[in-house]
């Protein structure tokens, strides 16, 4: 574990160094400093938001005079600025799919992401809408930023949507030349975290009242500007399923459980042994583990219920092997909100200790869906139900179905959303505790995972300026990791 303060210094001579480079106008070295700062508040959430350098990336953007032309784009078209260029996970899918009937669509990502969207440029190519990619393969952040530029002036849309990761200093910097200009809305993914842009936008899409508090208290956000919009999972019911990566034998019960495996990490390994207390109960249960990241702890697992735990990387047929699994244990301390709702949409019942605030409202009217715990010993008794009555597992699988938001629902109020600024459902600002969450990343956090943090290529001149040391050791532990399968 590292400190909050140990932290801050890091953080503390990139912003330092960020600002003395702005001074002699080198902004891109700037924008790495920046850049390298806004993923290290991330790893470890500190804070929510960061004044300062949200105030040097709006100064870096009224220098580059992007907006040069000054005038109110009236369009009919949105664009779509998809910084992940992730084909099925996250939101995009279901955002374009709805908004394809609204207005003209330009989707933008980037050009390395190509062969991974497929179905999303199938989707986009069906309903006559733009696509184009910014480069930046061998272009450095300002570049990047003249690109984007350039398709918004080849376009004038009337709206902007900002969906992408939490360092992100390409969009933002745009974002904030456009004030008054377009609408500018940001689809609030990682609500639970850090990210650059709270002041760039004119309309934060929220999906609960969790995030919609913190962004309103923490990120400065007025109420004004924040709607509320749950989402649904993108269900591939046609394809098939490709089959499990074990013998089942007849009578034994699946339970699965996937995502990032970070997400498995803290609360003294309570996850861990919450999986090995229910194997130890239900000798009928096989546990399968589908995800990426460092698996020291589940080995351990494999190791004492040998043939019982299994460990493989994602599928591409999630729904087809929820559809087939007894029930789907969550991730814990941190649960994964769309795959509690992958998993209800299956019939397959989420099961998960509740740790803090942050694994509510995932689902509709989750409150009374009987899936959190706060007691271990009732979380037990009720897995327990789910693995040995079937007629008890059929009848909760029925009634979780229930508790995801319908894809027409979805595309009626996000239309509302974009055409009237408002949505039928109606944001609850009760307080919520993120202590607890936010110590278990530091908890979680190492000093040679914060030299990983600050040893990527895309910053690599700002981090060599400002700490080559971290970010020659990143290099190194990044490669030995590499080396023993761990990415």
């Amino acid at each position: 574990m590292v400190s909050r303060e140990y932290i801050e210094s890091i953080i503390k001579k990139y912003k330092k160094s960020a600002n003395k480079c702005i001074k002699k106008e080198k902004y891109e070295l700037a924008l790495e400093m920046i850049s390298n700062a806004a993923k290290l508040i991330g790893s470890s959430n500190i804070e929510y938001k960061d004044e300062n350098l949200e105030g040097m990336i709006e100064n870096i953007s009224l220098k580059l005079d992007l907006n040069t032309m000054n005038k109110k784009f009236i369009s009919n078209t949105i664009i779509f600025y998809d910084g992940f260029g992730e084909n099925t996970r996250g939101l995009a899918e279901i955002y374009l799919m709805s908004l394809v009937k609204i207005k003209s669509i330009v989707y933008v990502t980037y050009k390395d992401r190509k062969d991974k969207i497929p179905g999303l440029i199938n989707l986009l190519n069906k309903n006559n809408s733009k696509i184009e990619y910014i480069n930046r393969s061998k272009s450095n952040y300002l570049e990047q930023i003249y690109q984007l530029n350039s398709i918004i002036n080849k376009y004038n849309p009337s709206d902007f949507i900002f969906y992408s990761f939490p360092s992100d200093v390409v969009a933002t910097t745009v974002l904030y030349s456009y004030e008054k200009v377009f609408t500018r809305y940001q689809i609030n993914l990682t609500d639970h975290a850090f990210w650059l842009g709270a002041n760039c936008i004119d309309y934060c899409i929220e999906f609960r009242n969790y995030g919609a508090y913190i962004s309103n208290k923490y990120r400065g956000i007025p109420e004004s500007k924040i709607v509320k919009l749950p989402y649904y999972p993108m269900i591939h019911s046609e394809k098939d399923f490709e089959g499990f990566p074990f013998m089942v034998e007849k009578n034994k019960k699946i339970v699965f459980s996937g995502g990032s495996l970070y997400k498995t990490i803290g609360d003294n390994n309570k996850y861990y042994k919450m999986v090995k207390k229910l194997l130890e109960q239900n000798e009928n249960m096989i546990f399968w583990y589908a995800g990426r990241g460092d698996a020291t702890e589940l080995n351990k697992v494999i190791k004492k219920f040998p043939n019982r735990v299994f460990h493989t990387n994602e599928r591409n047929d999630l729904f087809q092997v929820l559809k087939k699994s007894c029930f789907y244990l969550s991730t814990y301390p941190i649960c994964g909100g769309l795959m509690f709702q992958f998993a209800a949409k299956a019939g397959c019942v989420p099961i998960t200790l509740k740790y803090d605030d942050c694994s509510d409202e995932f689902l509709i009217n989750q409150n009374n869906a009987n899936i959190e715990f706060k007691n271990e010993k009732l979380l037990y008794e009720e897995c327990k139900k789910l693995l040995c009555d079937d007629k008890y597992r059929e009848k909760r699988s029925i009634e979780i179905e229930k508790t995801v938001i319908s894809e027409n629902d979805f595309y009626i109020n996000l239309k509302n959303i974009i055409n009237c600024k408002s949505s039928k459902y109606e944001v609850q600002y009760v307080p919520v505790n993120t202590d607890n969450f936010k110590l278990e990343y530091l908890k979680r956090l190492k000093k040679t995972d914060v030299n990983i943090t600050l040893a990527n290529k895309s910053n690599l001149k700002g981090a060599l300026y400002v700490t080559p040391l971290r970010f020659v050791l990143g290099v190194f532990l990044k490669l030995i990791r590499k080396f023993n399968g761990k990415r």
